[in-house]
Order: structure tokens, then sequence, then C-alpha cells
């Protein structure tokens, strides 16, 4: 097995490994039913949130969610693919479940779909039913056997890359005739060109899910000695300027059907599959002929709907030839910019000199190097301004035999390029606006940064400003330091390696109270953000004991012994040493304390006489009901009467239904206390009860005197559980 060129494949549920080519539906092996789900508007999938062993930093969740991005973007289908992120569905490594529609990496083969030398990166197991509906897909990585990466690691499988193709499979595709097809059947760990879509793709969704409106080219491949038809030929339209844009299998007649074509003009050609994807890569079901050269066998002009069929007009394959262009060794696509050059080879069959090589868009010179009998070297230049797309090659032998390897050469943006970050660093909690400078970036650019992706365009993404710089502000993220990825929509990217660093730079909204008894054990609670486990806190540079840490935003601590006075100086301080100060001051007098409230609720409307019995009350002393036990804001005051320090005699104000706390300050020093919960308002009594009453209904009397009042009753109780019945679904799985 080369580690360099290596196959994806897709395990269907009778255990075949289905590696169909062109853009071809998977299609039940026995029925010949194409694969599809039944409600594609809304395809749960779920990344596992352990990942590969080889990315102890979680990113291969952004890689996956960007793969799933790039199949959510193609136009002109209904399929959508929703990723579900709660923790619990992340945590599950069941991935057989039928509930769940997993991407997981099996590090150790426990799915036993990977014995050693099996030499498959990533498979889709696919469950469906007779009819083709799908009813489970999970997206298999081989972690027992290969390396994997998000950032470019050598001989290590780029993760986006093989995820966006196991998808393709999630959703019903097969296999591609196309080098440059995401769904080619070979992945390689330089290429990460299958990250983006090619026509190809982008049209098996439109075929299998379509909405709106596109024309179809409907032909029949047939020899140009006799007539005869030609099973499983790799069928392919190329539009006005030379591109790849669709392409088809044709059936065991011969027949196929280019879909999903957009007003234009069209030449459709025919070539064998064999070589790079050949007959045995196909599955069952399908009769794959291989004797022909490639032919431009049809062209036609549609408008955007409609079928055009170019039977008549449709020309027959040339012979077989022992010619032949492009392996499965070779790493392909091969990569181009728009007013670029490079230097490329690939390998073949009667590679002769005196045999030519062109580019089937006008626009791109190849010069030929050499030509050795089993590898061609040469030069390809592209013109600038170049849209992004596909070419094919087409190589001619001395003697005219011709093959084409369909969309061989990728037109790539030139990548983009990260210069700088500024600001260098951003709180656990988000909010830090962000630039990024650099060259070459364009709309629909997405930046990658600490697990998390911001899209150009999406609320809360990031703004591709011009060329040369690209803003967002923050989301909560994990600790650590993290490197800056700006990628191009077509998957080529920029990193700034450890450009930005989350840390928890904790920050004080307020505090509760601000002031406390000299003597210690005033509990006080912080509200910020960016609070971390391990945090300490100090007054006057004294250490404060029972520290709890509750969540990001909450923290609270008991108050030692200190001098009266202040304010001094509160500070907490996080492990990694931020820190963020507010005020506190110490008094001579001991903290208010509230121990019972008589009665303990009231009515809605107010008015109520409660008794509050407590110590260290004042005169100045304010009750407050329902104020927040953590921040002392809220609530409505009571009118008070102090009656001694130990007794308070309060009326309550009108509020709304419910269980409040209740709070007690002294005005002139700010201590408080908070009894939580300790007041309940009732709303008044309005009598009465609800519940259902029967009305009698007059008829004959008789024998079952009195039962016709029921019998209305007993009929609707009948229909009701008659109707709570549902049919229940009857699952066939093929195996």
């Amino acid at each position: 097995m080369s580690l360099r060129r290596t196959t994806l494949g897709v395990l269907v549920a009778l255990a075949v490994a289905s590696t169909v080519a062109a853009h071809v539906r998977l299609t039940h092996p026995s029925n010949g039913n194409p694969l599809r789900w039944a409600s594609p508007g809304a395809i749960a999938i779920t990344v596992n949130a352990t990942g590969s062993d080889d990315i102890p930093d979680g990113s291969h969740l952004p890689a996956i969610q960007l793969a799933i991005r790039a199949w959510n973007d193609a136009t002109g289908t209904t399929a959508t693919l929703v990723e579900n992120t709660s923790p619990g569905s992340r945590a599950r490594s069941d991935w057989e479940a039928d509930d769940l529609h997993t991407v997981i990496f099996d590090e150790d083969d426990s799915s036993g779909y990977f014995p050693n030398g099996t030499g498959i990166v990533a498979l889709t197991p696919v469950w469906f039913n007779t009819s083709g509906v799908i009813s489970d897909a999970d997206v298999l990585f081989n972690g027992s056997d290969f390396t994997f990466t998000t950032e470019g690691v050598v001989n290590a499988f780029d993760v986006q890359d093989v995820a966006t193709h196991e998808i393709g499979h999630l959703l019903g595709l097969d296999h591609s005739g196309w080098a440059g097809a995401t769904m080619y059947p070979y992945v390689d760990p330089t290429v990460i060109l299958h990250r983006s879509l090619a026509g190809d793709d982008e049209r098996g969704l439109r075929d299998a899910y379509p909405t709106g409106t596109y024309s179809t080219i409907a032909g029949r491949v047939t020899r140009a000695s006799d007539g005869g038809a030609v099973a499983g030929a790799n069928v392919a339209a190329l539009d006005a300027d030379g591109r790849t844009i669709a392409g088809a299998l044709a059936d065991n007649s011969g027949n196929y059907a280019l879909k999903g074509l957009e007003a234009g003009t069209y030449t459709v050609w025919a070539s064998p599959l064999d070589q790079p994807v050949a007959a045995g890569n196909l599955g069952g079901g399908h009769t794959v002929v291989t004797t022909f050269q490639s032919t431009a066998i049809a062209s036609a002009t549609v408008g955007g709907s409609g079928t055009t069929n170019v039977g008549n007009g449709t020309a027959g394959v040339g012979a077989d030839a022992a010619f032949a262009l492009g392996r499965n060794t070779d790493e392909l696509p091969l990569r181009i910019e728009p007013g670029g050059s490079g230097i490329y080879s690939l390998h073949g069959t009667g590679l002769a000199a005196g045999s030519t090589l062109a580019a089937s868009d006008p626009d791109f010179t190849v010069v030929v190097i050499a030509w050795n009998n089993t590898v061609v070297t040469f030069q390809a230049t592209a013109a600038p301004g170049e849209p992004m797309g596909h070419v094919d090659l087409r190589a001619t032998s001395p003697s005219g035999d011709r093959s084409v390897l369909h969309a061989a050469l990728e037109v790539a943006a030139v990548d983009p390029f990260v210069i700088g970050v500024s600001p260098t660093s951003g709180t656990l909690s988000g909010g830090t606006f962000v630039t990024i400078t650099g060259a070459e970036f364009r709309a629909g650019a997405r930046v990658i940064l600490a697990n998390q992706v911001y899209v150009d365009g999406d609320i809360g993404g990031c703004t591709v400003v011009d060329d040369s710089t690209i803003t967002l502000t923050t989301r909560a993220s994990a600790a650590g330091v993290w490197d800056v990825v700006v990628q191009d929509r077509t998957g080529s990217e920029a990193r700034a390696g450890s450009g930005f660093t989350f840390a928890a730079l904790p920050q004080i909204a307020s505090a509760f109270p601000v002031s406390g008894w000299s003597g210690g054990g005033t509990l006080v609670r912080l509200r910020g953000t960016d609070f971390v486990a391990g945090t300490t806190v100090r007054i006057d540079g004294n250490l404060q004991s029972g520290v709890t840490v509750a969540s990001a935003t909450s923290l609270s601590f008991s108050t030692s012994a200190g001098l009266p006075g202040g304010p001094y100086v509160l500070e907490i301080e996080t492990p990694g040493g931020a820190t963020a100060s507010t005020a506190f001051s110490y008094q001579a007098d001991p903290d208010p304390a509230v121990i019972a409230l008589d009665p303990p609720s009231g009515t809605t409307s107010g008015g109520q006489i409660v008794t509050v019995t407590g110590a260290n009350f004042t005169a100045d002393a304010e009750v407050v009901f329902g104020a927040d036990a953590e921040t002392g804001l809220g609530g409505t005051g009571a009118d008070v009467v102090f009656l001694d320090a130990n007794t308070l005699q309060v009326t309550t104000p009108a509020m709304s239904a419910g269980t409040t706390n209740v709070l007690v300050r002294l005005a002139l020093t700010d201590q408080a206390t908070v009894a939580t919960a300790a007041f309940t308002f009732q709303s008044p009594s309005t009598g009465g009860g609800g519940g259902c009453s029967i009305a009698p209904i007059e008829g004959p009397r008789g024998p079952f005197d009195g039962f016709t009042a029921f019998l209305p009753i007993l009929l609707a109780l009948v229909w009701l559980a008659i109707g709570a019945r549902r049919p229940v679904p009857v699952r066939v799985r093929v195996r």
C-alpha cells in the first residue's frame, strides 16, 4: 500500500465496498434504487468530541464543520446538513445507533472495519431499506492505521479533505471519475483541493435532492464502428469555455443524463474508466466497458430548463487504444493559479514521443518537456484572471488516439497570506475585536481560531473588509495559544502560528455586599467574566478564605478579619497571573442577619405586616423583596419600622406571585444580607374550581333511563383512544 495515494471507501449495509465513478448515486445493489434521505432538508450529523489521537487540541471540530459547510453551500438542492452540537450527543461513541449520524475516529479498530492492511483511510457505513431510503449513515476515520492532521503535518491526512469526501457518501453520493472532484476515490497527504466541491459533486446533489430549474442533456454512448451500446462510460459535459461542468455514468444500455445544467452551450465527452479510476473501483450493479477511447460525442445548447436529447447528434466513440493518461499514483488534481505556471508529471501508458498534450480550455498553455512512454512531464500556464474551476487534459498519440483526464487541472485562488493579528490575546468569554492583516483575502473567507469558525457574511462571523483586512469579534473559546487560520472558499489557507492567545483575563462587574464586618465571615459574591478554578482573592493584600468559582461569571468567598476602614482594594488573581480589582470596606459592627419572617407569605396585592427577626439591625435598615442574591440589585423596597436590633416590622409591597429573596441592608455602612426564598407572594383566592360538566340530553325513557347523558362522553373517550394510536413504522434493513 502506498501512503501517498490511498483509497477512501464507503460501506453499504450489505458490507460491500461501493465505489462508483462519475456523479453517480449510491444504489441498492439488488434492485438499483438510488439511496436518499427521506427528509433532506435537515439531515442531522454529530461530530464526536474526542476526535483523533493525533489532534489533541480538538481542531478536528472546525475542520469537519467546514467540510459540512462545503456541502451546505451547494446550490440547486434541498439537502442541508444540521450539526447536533449538544455535549451529550458529542460525547457518545455508539456510532452504530440509528438515532445518531456520527463522524468519529476509530483509533483501535473497535468497529471491525479496519483490519491491518485494509488501506482505507475512512469509510461511511450506510443503512437503507428496499426503497433506497437511508435510515442511518456514519463516517469513520481509520485512526488505527493512519495519522491525521489539521495543520499540514507531513505524511498525515487532512481531516477536512477526508471529511468532505465521506460526507458526500453520507448524503448518498458515490465516487467520481473526475480527478478534481471531492468524490474522487483516492486521498493524498499532499493534496487538500478536495475540500471544495467540483461541478460533478454539486450536480450530484441537484440530481438526488433537486430544487430550482435546470437543464438536462440526455443521450446514449455507442460505438462508431457498429452502433452498439457502450455501458459504464464516464460521460462529461464541458461548457463553451472548455471547463468541466457535469458528469454521469452511462447505464448498462449506454444511456446517460447530465443534470443540473445552467443555460449554455456544452460539449459532451465519453471516456473509459481505465485509470486513474478503473473498473476495480466500481461497486455492484454496474457493467463497465473500457474498450474504447475518449471521444467528443455530442454538443447541445440548452436554455436552463427541460431535457435536450442529443440522440440524433451523437457520434460513436472511437476504437480501443493502448494509450491512457493518468494513474492513481499521480497527485491529482494538479493545482494552478490564475496567471500562474507550474511543471507537472502524469503517468500512463503509450505516452510516446510525438504525442501532444493540451488543455480543454484554450486559455491554458501546455508545453511538453518530455514524453517517456509511462510518464509525461509538462509545463502548464493559466491566463491571468481565470475563474476557479476544473479543466481537462487531452493527450493525443502520433496515430491520433486520444485519452482525456477529466478535471485534471484545478484553478485555485492564490493562497491567502497572514501578516499580523491585533491584538494577540483576548478573554475566554469572548468579545475581543480582532483585526487580521495580510493579502489575498476574498469574500466568503473563513477564519479558524480556537476551535471556532468565523465565516464572512455570517451573523457572528468575520468580515472581509478588503483584500488585506479581516475583522471579527471573538466568541467564548478554550484557553490556550492558537494558530490564526484564514481559509479561502476553495480550501486554500494561510496560517499565523501561535497568533492568538485566549486566557482568563477576569473582569469584575459587581461585588455584593461592598462592605462587611471587620471580624470576618461576610459572604461576598462577585459577578464578572473569566473567573476560573484556582482563582485567589485578596483584600488589602490579605488572602481570603472559602473561594468558590461557581462559573466563569460567578465567584464567592468569605472574608477574613481586617481593620475597620477602607475602601480597600479587593483583588482577584487567576492561576495564570491575570488580575482584576474592585473596592471593599470593613466596618466595626457585625453584619445584619435574618433568622425568620412571620408570616412567611402574603398576597400579591401587598399591605401585609411582616415581622423580621434577626440580629444587628440598625435604625437605617432597608428591606427589599425580590432582590438578586448575587448582586443585591432589583426588587421592590418595603416600608420598615425599626423596633430593636433584633426586630423589624415591614409592610409588604405589591409583587407578582412567587417565592422571593428578602434583602436587609444597613444604609449607612452598606452591610447587607439576603435571606433566599424567604417569602412567598400568593394570588388572592377566586373560589370555585376547574373541571368538566355534563348536561343531560333529553331522550326516550326506558330501561336505560339516565344513560343518554353519558353516551356522548363515552364515545368521545373511545374516539380519543383510537385517535391517539399511530401506525408503527416497519423498518427493513438490507443485510
